[in-house]
């Protein structure tokens, strides 16, 4: 088994040392991929691999990492600045409002605010981007989101800012920590697991990744096994083949092509080179470039010898021997600073200043012995040794300048002397040709003859080269382009041809490397390919098991069952494979027979793991609008997964359906914070705790009961008509929790609910007895509970009639008591 927490490379490292069929060089080539490009160019080089990649800037982060607040203003439907606090820790916060309150702007600011971009845009058009600013209040612009990191008190702050004018891409980001400032999430370790673990869920990003574009979600879940290094060190050996791949393919397609062309030449030579080039199996070079090395064959054609000669002709370029010249130039003026004279007599003031420094050490102060008239002293001393040294200088660089002037002026001879071309003209006409190569070959002949006729001094020599050399190349280059126009309508084909054979043997010399390095990288990526497959398998399993939970969940009274996901394939045709069942009948793949609400269920199935994964440092997932397209069942088994989460996770979910808080109600998952968003005019924004339909209509008639404002005439059929309200609310939330609990079809409990609500007999009747037919047994199980039940039960009937109720405020607090009850 496969740890997704042990490093890819120490598990390939593993897996290459108990695979004894692997050789060294290809594991050399499998590690190097991993490690990076560099790393594979220097092992295909025959370096040695380093086994210590680089670990990503700013490293991993160390603490689970949740959600503290958001805060949004000018963004989206949020005008003026509100702030969204979240209790942070494990728990379920649903966050309701009616499309177009703003609640969605929360939950985009904290994924824009965090990565850069959101779900709801990408890859869709700039129409979806524009309005962006809160049309009411765009001034001032920015989002904020606060993390808390377990053991750091100091929380993380990640906030976008948007000057006026502005566009969505040119937001000023600031990244602040207990460390300071930061110049982004990389420094926090945090892009990279935003990347790979996503806590954001969105409809939109949902329905595009289960609705055809397999391979993102293939690339999704790959990254998410750890396993993006393995196709990323794929590609790397891909593209390291490609242009071995294509000089092998290229040495193969010219020896076809060389082999028929050799066959049309009328040259023995070219005979049987085709010969050689057509037998089977690898070509004998050294048998082709024997061929190659052949003389030409001898003829007594004049003119057909002097243009061969004139064709082989090679003289150094023009600017090597301007450079030579420059050279020249500058040995010349250096020698004249250091004349021969100063430096001879330079050279005996050096040697009598030696004999006079030994005398003096030898016999310390004393007068001169060779004037009599000064002092060998200190001082005297002191100035003899400095200028003694200037003069060995000066000597030194005299004799440099020398060696120097004498070594350019052997080469510039040598240059001269090494033109191989006879400067005597041809002797007789053969075919009437050499009247035309004499007159070209003529300026040559008397170019060189007068750059043969060197001047003495160098400075001469310089200025000899500088003028009549480029005439030397002119003149060769013309006569060059006679002579091999000449040749070619002479020629048989071989020497193009040969031309050409000579290329193509250049290219197939390194033919046997280049296929040696490309079997090495052909076998690494097998052997890649095999490894990850097997590493790929274990590390899903986890994984597609907890899909196959949370579909079970999700699922319901679906009749798909969603068999153990699979990655398959590669390159362009990686996909996700969902097998399914149709009412126990094999149906191959899920994406053909599900409706869009069970596709939406199978997105959040496939996602919700990669958001909570265990190596995940986010403790946090963002839900919006997850009901999307559900049925009622899949919208309870929706709660289940959500409560279930919000056990070790912090789940916040945006949704303007309030099934899915109805459905946390009536299950009773635990304690769910609910918040309302409401939004007026101008883009205002308020936030406040949502409450249940039965707490609201008691809440509304317990305020109506008190006003003094109303009549009481007017105020008691309101009251009671808001107090029945909140006790039927308590026997639908019964009813449901009860019919759920038996696995009864959503749609029945709601037909039943329906035809029950007629009266308020029945309704309680059914909650209470689970038969609607059962209303005479009511009035008798609430006096079981007392008489301000039945009390309570029979004003609430009355009452919305017009009856005089005397004490409203009492019949608020015993409708209170009976929803208690019924709950």
């Amino acid at each position: 088994m496969t740890d997704t927490a042990q490093p890819l490379m120490e598990l390939v490292f593993d897996q290459l040392a108990d695979d004894d069929a692997v050789p060294a060089d290809v594991a050399d080539l499998v590690l190097a991929a991993l490690a990076g490009d560099e790393d594979l160019a220097a092992a295909l080089a025959g370096s040695p691999t380093r086994l210590d990649p680089r670990s990503p800037t700013g490293g991993d982060p160390t603490g689970q990492i949740w959600l503290r607040s958001v805060t949004v203003a000018g963004f989206r439907g949020v005008g003026e600045e509100r702030t969204f606090d979240v209790p942070p820790g494990p728990g379920l916060t649903l966050v309701v409002g009616r499309n177009g309150s703003g609640k969605s702007s929360f939950a985009e600011a904290i994924e824009l605010a965090l990565t850069g971009d959101s779900a709801r845009w990408a890859e869709k058009s700039s129409v979806w981007r524009a309005g962006w600013r809160n049309l009411h209040a765009p001034e001032p612009c920015r989002i904020a989101v606060e993390l808390l990191i377990d053991g750091v008190a100091t929380p993380t702050r990640v906030a976008r800012a948007w000057p006026a004018g502005a566009e969505l891409p040119d937001a000023q980001v600031t990244v602040t920590s207990d460390r300071g400032r930061h110049a982004g999430l990389d420094e926090l370790g945090l892009a990279h697991p935003l990347e790979l673990y996503r806590p954001f869920l969105t409809a939109a990003e949902l329905g595009r990744l289960t609705a055809g574009t397999q391979s993102q979600l293939f690339d999704a879940l790959f990254a998410i096994l750890g396993l993006d290094a393995i196709s990323e060190a794929d590609r790397r050996l891909l593209r390291a083949a490609r242009p071995h791949e294509a000089a092998v393919k290229e040495v193969r397609a010219q020896r076809t092509v060389l082999a028929a062309t050799l066959e049309g030449v009328a040259d023995d030579r070219a005979r049987r080179a085709a010969v050689l080039l057509r037998r089977r199996g690898a070509a004998d070079l050294v048998a082709l470039a024997a061929i190659l090395a052949e003389p030409d064959e001898a003829t007594a054609d004049e003119a057909v010898r002097r243009c061969r000669e004139l064709a082989d002709l090679a003289l150094p370029g023009t600017d090597d021997v301007l450079r030579l010249v420059a050279q020249l130039r500058s040995a010349v003026a250096e020698t004249v600073r250091y004349d021969g004279g100063r430096s001879r007599a330079a050279l005996r003031s050096a040697e009598l200043l030696r004999l006079a420094l030994e005398e003096h050490h030898e016999g310390g102060d004393r007068p001169c012995p060779v004037c009599r008239k000064g002092s060998l002293d200190g001082g005297w001393r002191t100035e003899a040794e400095a200028s003694l040294a200037e003069l060995r200088q000066r000597s030194v660089a005299a004799q440099n300048a020398a060696s120097r002037l004498t070594a350019l002026m052997r080469q510039a001879h040598h240059l001269i002397d090494d033109i191989a071309f006879p400067p005597e003209a041809p002797e007789r006409a053969v075919d009437g040709g050499d009247g035309e190569l004499a007159e070209m070959v003529g300026p040559l002949t008397e170019a060189v003859a007068a750059l043969r006729r060197v001047p003495g001094g160098p400075a001469e020599l310089a200025d000899h080269l500088a003028e009549r050399y480029p005439s030397v190349v002119v003149a060769a280059g013309a006569a060059r382009a006679y002579a091999e126009g000449f040749l070619r309508q002479r020629d048989t084909g071989w020497r193009a041809a040969a031309a050409d054979l000579r290329g193509w043997l250049t290219a197939a010399g390194g033919l046997a490397a280049r296929e040696a390095t490309l079997a090495r990288v052909k076998a690494a990526r097998a052997w890649l390919s095999r490894t990850g497959a097997v590493v790929r398998d274990e590390r899903l399993r986890p994984f597609a098991a907890r899909s196959q939970r949370i579909w079970e969940r999700l699922r319901q009274e679906s009749n798909v069952e969603l068999g153990a996901m699979s990655l398959a394939g590669a390159n362009t045709r990686r996909r996700v494979v969902f097998p399914v069942s149709v009412d126990g009948a094999d149906n191959g793949t899920a994406l053909g027979v599900m409706s869009q609400g069970e596709m939406h269920a199978l997105g959040l199935a496939t996602f919700l793991p990669r958001s909570c994964a265990p190596e995940s440092p986010f403790r946090f997932i963002v839900v919006d609008d997850p009901v999307q397209s559900m049925d009622p069942s899949k919208v309870d088994g929706l709660a289940q997964v959500l409560a279930e989460l919000a056990e070790e996770r912090q789940v916040l979910v945006f949704t303007h359906d309030s099934r899915l808080p109805d459905a946390v109600r009536r299950l009773d998952l635990g304690r769910a914070r609910m918040v309302e968003v409401h939004r007026a005019e101008r883009s205002v924004v308020t936030l406040r705790p949502a409450s249940d339909p039965v707490t609201r209509h008691l809440e509304d008639a317990g305020a109506l009961a008190r006003t003094g404002d109303v009549p009481a005439e007017v105020r008691g059929p309101v009251v009671a008509e808001l107090c029945r309200a909140a006790i039927e609310a308590a026997c639908h939330q019964r009813i449901w929790r009860a019919r759920v609990a038996r696995g009864v079809r959503h749609d029945d409990i709601e037909a039943a609910i329906v035809e029950a609500s007629r009266r308020l007999t029945t309704i309680v009747a059914l909650a209470v007895f689970d038969d609607a037919e059962r209303g005479g047994d009511v009035l008798g199980w609430l006096g079981r509970h007392g008489r301000w039940a039945v009390r309570a039960y029979q004003e609430c009937r009355q009452g919305v009639h017009g009856a005089h109720l005397a004490d409203l405020p009492g019949l608020v607090a015993d409708a209170r008591r009976l929803v208690g009850v019924l709950a």
